[in-house]
């Protein structure tokens, strides 16, 4: 996830001496992440940003798993129509 490479790195400028407490570092980098992705994350409470980071990475890839499927079922519905109507275009 190249976006949590770009976070760690603004943090440490912005942040040189970890001042900040990290429930506030958590949940800045989760809600700067794509709404599908807050809403799940932050039932999580995920304790330090490297888990944050995984969990989003793991979340990405369920994203993209499910939507690997959509395309998939999509695919497989538009053959089967084609198929009924070379049928029907055959019959007639």
């Amino acid at each position: 996830m190249e976006y949590a490479t770009r976070f760690k790195k603004i943090y440490k400028r912005v942040d040189p001496h970890r001042s900040t407490p990290i429930r506030t570092i958590i949940r800045k980098f989760i809600n700067s992440l794509p709404p599908k992705y807050v809403e799940l994350l932050t039932i999580m409470r995920l304790t330090t940003l490297a888990e944050a980071i995984e969990a989003a990475m793991d979340v990405e890839a369920s994203q993209k798993v499910k939507a690997r499927k959509r395309d998939q079922a999509y695919i497989v519905d538009t053959i089967e129509e084609l198929r009924h109507e070379i049928h029907n275009l055959q019959v007639n």
